[in-house]
């Protein structure tokens, strides 16, 4: 398992994809299953929407691929051999893992952003920027709560122990201008917990710790606020890369958080220290990615400039 000690020496082990150039700027947002045996990819623009891996296989060809129009964001739904993926539109769909074909398919009745699914896979909290948040009960297939904000929305967060929905925003003011934003809620009711607004433009993202007692918020000045539940006070802060990290990650104990930046670069974090243990750029201002931790902890996976999608870890020792 990867700790701050041995994080430093991280280094790219594995490429999966083959290239796929596009003359559109790149995202990739990745997501593994629990058993850390297999990682999916969801594209915007340019590429195949969304592709998954059996990383037991040693070829780099996706397992299957799927060209599903305006995917947001896919996960590996636990204890089964079934793919979540949501559209823009809010359509859900459930994919076979192992062949690929599609079991089910539900309408939500709103646009999506931004999406988080429970660490249970039961719930799926969506929003969008427009200001509507709602929470969706998978295994009943309806709407537990639905509620409108005045603000601009961004990344969206459920904690771990299912007691808190949160989201960064971005509050209008006069002119063209924002100020930053946290709102949290209470994830079973959708009644409001607390907001806290911040200075800065925008908060790009947030994520729970795994041990449920904060939640770290990633703003457009380039920092990462430790904020304490429920009142979302400040408890730290330290440097996120470049201009903000538009997506952050704990490693599954907590040691290390992985951050993105809008750079085509990703840094992991020595939490305790507050310091960057490792960062990687390819230079490519086109694009961007998810950098996440495997559930077991070894390896961290980003996806790169021309679509494919690497894996990190350490070399054993000779």
């Amino acid at each position: 398992m990867l700790t701050p000690a041995t994080a430093r020496h991280l280094s790219l082990l594995r490429t999966l994809g083959g290239p796929e150039l596009s003359p559109y700027s790149r995202w990739q947002r990745l997501g593994w299953d629990a058993s850390s045996r297999y990682l999916l990819s969801v594209q915007k623009q340019g590429g195949t929407p969304l592709r998954w891996w059996d990383l037991h296989s040693e070829g780099a060809t996706p397992l299957f691929a799927h060209s599903v129009s305006r995917c947001v964001a896919a996960w590996f739904l636990p204890g089964s051999q079934r793919l979540l993926s949501v559209t823009v539109r809010g359509t859900l769909q459930i994919w076979s893992v192992t062949d690929g074909t599609l079991l089910s398919s539900v309408e939500t009745g709103g646009s999506v952003n931004n999406a988080c699914l429970s660490s249970d896979g039961t719930r799926l909290l969506l929003a969008s920027s427009q200001g509507r948040v709602l929470l969706w009960d998978l295994e009943r297939s309806w709407l537990v709560w639905r509620l409108e904000d005045p603000a601009f929305l961004y990344g969206c967060a459920l904690s771990a122990d299912g007691r808190f929905a949160a989201v960064g925003a971005a509050e209008a003011q006069a002119g063209a201008a924002t100020r930053a934003s946290v709102r949290l809620w209470d994830a079973r009711t959708g009644k409001p917990v607390g907001s806290r607004t911040l200075d800065a433009q925008l908060i790009w993202n947030v994520a729970f710790t795994p041990s449920g007692e904060g939640l770290v918020a990633a703003n457009s000045g380039g920092e990462l606020l430790f904020l304490g539940l429920p009142g979302l006070e400040t408890v730290r802060s330290i440097e996120a890369p470049a201009s903000g990290a538009l997506q952050v990650e704990f490693s599954p104990e907590g040691s290390l958080l992985a951050a993105s930046a809008d750079t085509s670069a990703f840094v992991v974090i020595d939490v305790q220290e507050g310091r960057r243990v490792f960062a990687y750029s390819d230079l490519d201002d086109m694009q961007g990615s998810t950098a996440n931790f495997s559930p077991d902890g070894r390896f961290v996976s980003w996806g790169m400039d021309d679509g494919k999608v690497g894996i990190w870890g350490v070399k054993p020792r000779p």
